[in-house]
């Protein structure tokens, strides 16, 4: 499938790009603007299974966006954020057709459940199944709340745990939270997954943290401050301190090396 995300805020759309694993729901092609302008003309294409957008912007908004995805009778369903709560919009946006209406800054699992929505309203319209689809609903009976199974083994924890962590990098990821997930007491879970591993659980999220981040310097053009907030760091010294401790190098002086690195490719 075929994503569009539209903001007037450049740092939105880049959170916003690297806010989910979006392949998990199908989406293989991601395109961005920051100027409605152009995400009208993108959408005259109809290339697009889905778009998400902030509902206020100057002179075009994601409402005026949505009706003119139904003037032309594109197939693309809209998904809405928001900075503001004012019911009326809701209203209008929900009347318009909008499968969602999420206010900023968004929740990863909000998002999550809206594109859940978003790909079993698109295959109920194709009456096909769509990618993606089989993971939601996969998802959804495999919540936390759910009662635990008790055939389970270790690599299966580890797994579930891993996954969790990678989808919640920004969050506080604390071992009740974590044992929360497996039905497990902190303790146990913590002492399982050493023997599991091999290493502490607190290593393998410090691993994953500064590996995201590390990957955010390459693709995006996010500051090096947001890029530490959206891996769980509150204190950009601190987070500049633990990556270099494992690259050798600060953030700054890794994004400067591989922007070099792609000219001398280029060249």
């Amino acid at each position: 499938m075929h994503l569009l995300i539209v903001d007037d805020g450049q740092y939105v759309v880049e959170y916003l790009k690297h806010l989910l694993n979006w392949a998990k729901f199908g989406v293989h092609r991601i395109e961005t603007t920051t100027n409605p302008t152009e995400a009208r003309m993108l959408l005259d294409s109809d290339r697009f299974d889905i778009m998400i957008t902030d509902i206020r912007m100057p002179e075009i908004s994601g409402i005026d966006l949505l009706e003119h995805i139904h003037k032309r009778g594109l197939k693309t369903k809209v998904i809405f954020l928001s900075g503001y709560s004012q019911f009326d919009y809701a209203q209008k946006a929900i009347r318009l057709g909008a499968l969602d209406y999420l206010l900023k800054p968004v929740d990863k699992d909000d998002m999550d459940k809206a594109m859940c929505q978003a790909v079993k309203s698109i295959g109920e319209k194709r009456s096909e199944p769509q990618d993606g689809f089989a993971r939601c609903e996969t998802d959804n009976m495999a919540r936390p709340s759910d009662q635990p199974d008790r055939h389970c083994s270790g690599a299966d924890i580890v797994r579930a745990i891993r996954d969790y962590i990678l989808g919640h990098l920004g969050d506080g990821l604390s071992l009740e939270e974590l044992g929360g997930i497996v039905h497990l007491h902190p303790v146990y879970l913590s002492k399982l997954y050493k023997q599991e591993t091999g290493e502490n659980l607190s290593s393998y999220i410090l691993r994953a943290r500064l590996e995201k981040s590390a990957h955010l310097l390459e693709v995006s053009h996010l500051h090096v401050m947001d890029i530490a907030r959206m891996v769980g760091y509150r204190k950009p010294q601190y987070f500049i301190k633990l990556f270099k401790e494992l690259y050798g190098i600060t953030p700054y002086q890794y994004r400067r090396q591989r922007i070099e690195q792609a000219i001398r490719t280029d060249s």
